[in-house]
């Protein structure tokens, strides 16, 4: 249960008219009422044409006055996408080796226009982290290879995988140029038990001579000048254009300050969450960290900047009465803000003092309780409404590193122990935990979700699986999932329990599986990315943060946007 107050979501990010006031940044009142799918928007659509047999071509439909993208497909040579903006926009289509100028169209309310595409060989293009089609909004070339040719088949690759990579993914290692003394230090930090984070790599599991051959290999591969790269799959993904020419996506970005983003000229979006009034919340990780409001039928955006600007708000979730909390990974503290007043306050996630740790993700009970995970202390905890104070509990397994949580229709509260490959209860009646390790091992779990009839379903990051729990019987199913180097991240049912994953293993992807037919439907995401937490509407849309991209966005997949009832977004 991620929330059962009926709270509403919605997403949206915008430029323009940005004015400061004590700390927050202004660009258009929340709780604006509800649109109605259609109300003074426009349509396109039209024909692409190309040389050669395709499907499921990307339509790129960019807002350029509102800087919100929509993304539809084609369906058998042709697409269509409803509910747009009015403004003026850039429009083009892509698809594998095919591609299309970027042509101009002003859209207004009410229109329907009509444009028509001729797509042309092209050779293959560098990848750019972030690209979705438009290339005077990409940045960073990223060369993609195979896997083979990233990690080669030499001395030190088996032991990095079983030791190292099953933990940080097979995009990590590539992404740093270190010299032997600085992979060295990262092995000591690793082995550490007495660092903050307790030993990652557990005691008697790695000899002196196997770490100095794991230290080789990343020096030989990963060290001083090497290239950006990244992984790449061999495959694409799976189509199914009737699905596909039905969905839609909507990306809404966030725009660059002048003052507070001047240095690092980005931001990082992460949990999205819903409100009362059809709004969606979220945290920015870039420094100064804030926290922020989109509403998607306005487009309008509020920023909140935290009162410690580097406490790293990684979680956040929002109350019955609008109040947003948010977890701190940097410091032991339980954030809160209310958006009527812009007062924020910081409790501390321990009252009594006595352990230390790094907050993670909070969830709220049904009665305004803030229960959360401590991935640095391997404790979960929970914020009393009544006194506003917090207890702890440590977890059963040492360096288990509490990450995801969420609570069942009894409020069992449910967690994935990331580290340690588990998936783990406490009932918060006798205060008690039950641990169940995933069938594949190792393996390293990021979230997991709870469907209407009890059962827990888990991704493996690292295994490419999605896991099914009977909490009745302790019985764990795991399913492959089709692609290679898939890395499941959250995995959440919708009202019908279809099983939502958030997938950023070939490039970035959400993905439905249908547990009655174990049918895995890809819907390939706008930009190259991961999206680590998802929430899901009452009318099934998905929302997302696009979080390794170079454009900060909040994200929403319409799977049926003929079926679109309003611009915002209910749970």
């Amino acid at each position: 249960m991620r929330n059962r107050h009926g709270l509403s979501v919605a997403a949206v990010v915008l430029a323009g008219g940005l004015a400061w006031l004590t700390g927050t940044r202004a660009v258009a009142p929340a709780g604006v009422a509800d649109a109605n799918a259609g109300s003074g928007t426009a349509t396109l659509s039209g024909v692409v044409e190309a040389p050669k047999p395709f499907k499921a071509a990307k339509v790129y439909i960019m807002n350029v006055d509102k800087n919100v993208l929509f993304m539809v497909y084609t369906s058998g040579g042709r697409y269509r996408a409803a509910n747009l903006f009015p403004g003026r926009y850039e429009v083009t289509v892509r698809k594998q080796d095919l591609g299309a100028e970027t042509r101009t169209i002003v859209l207004t309310a009410g229109a329907k226009e009509t444009l028509n595409f001729s797509l042309r060989e092209q050779a293959p293009q560098p990848i750019r982290q972030g690209e979705f089609g438009l290339s005077s909004r990409s940045s960073g070339d990223v060369k993609l290879v195979s896997y083979d040719e990233l990690y080669p088949r030499e001395p030190g690759r088996e032991l990095l995988e079983k030791t190292c990579m099953y933990c940080h993914g097979r995009n990590f290692f590539p992404s740093k140029q270190y010299h032997e003394t600085q992979w060295n230090s990262f092995v000591d930090l690793m082995l550490n038990a007495q660092s903050e984070r307790g030993a990652m790599i557990p005691a008697g599991t790695l000899s002196q001579k196997d770490r100095e051959t794991i230290v080789a290999y990343l020096v030989k591969h990963f060290g001083p000048g090497s290239p950006p790269r990244g992984l790449k799959a061999d495959t694409e993904f799976p189509v199914d254009e009737e699905a596909l020419g039905k969905a839609m996506y909507v990306e809404y970005y966030l725009p660059l300050d002048s003052k507070l983003d001047a240095s690092n000229k980005q931001r990082r979006t992460q949990e999205p969450h819903f409100d009362q009034d059809g709004n969606v919340w979220y945290t920015d990780r870039s420094i100064p960290n804030r926290v922020g409001r989109l509403d998607p039928r306005t487009g309008h955006i509020n920023d909140y900047v935290l009162p410690d600007p580097k406490a790293d708000p990684h979680g956040l979730t929002v109350d019955a009465n609008g109040h947003v909390f948010w977890a701190e990974t940097v410091g032991f503290h339980l954030g809160r803000l209310d958006p009527k007043t812009g007062a924020m306050t910081r409790y501390p996630m321990d009252s009594t003092g006595q352990n230390k740790g790094r907050g993670h993700t909070p969830v709220v009970d049904s009665k305004d309780n803030v229960w959360f995970t401590v991935i640095v202390g391997d404790m979960i905890g929970k914020w009393d409404r009544q006194t506003g104070k917090a207890t702890v509990w440590k977890v059963p397994t040492q360096g288990a590193a509490p990450y995801g949580i969420t609570l069942d229709k009894n409020e069992n509260v449910w967690f994935a122990e990331f580290r340690r490959c588990k998936v783990a209860t406490f009932d918060p009646r006798t205060e008690t935990f039950t641990e169940y390790p995933a069938v594949t091992q190792p393996c390293t779990i990021r979230r997991l979700g709870v469907d209407s009839t009890g059962t827990v379903w888990y991704g493996g990051f690292n295994s490419g699986k999605l896991g099914k729990l009977d909490p009745k019987t302790g019985k764990i199913v795991e399913y492959n999932i089709p692609m290679p180097f898939s890395e499941p991240y959250d995995v959440w049912p919708d009202r019908d329990d279809h099983i939502w994953i958030s997938d950023g293993g070939q490039g970035g992807a959400l993905i439905r599986f249908d547990p009655r037919t174990e049918k895995f439907t890809y819907y390939p995401t706008p930009q190259i990315t991961d999206q680590p937490k998802l929430a899901i509407t009452r009318d099934g849309a998905v929302w997302y943060t696009p979080r390794s991209s170079s454009r900060a966005a909040v994200g929403v997949l319409y799977p049926d946007a003929g079926k679109i009832k309003t611009l915002a977004a209910y749970y």
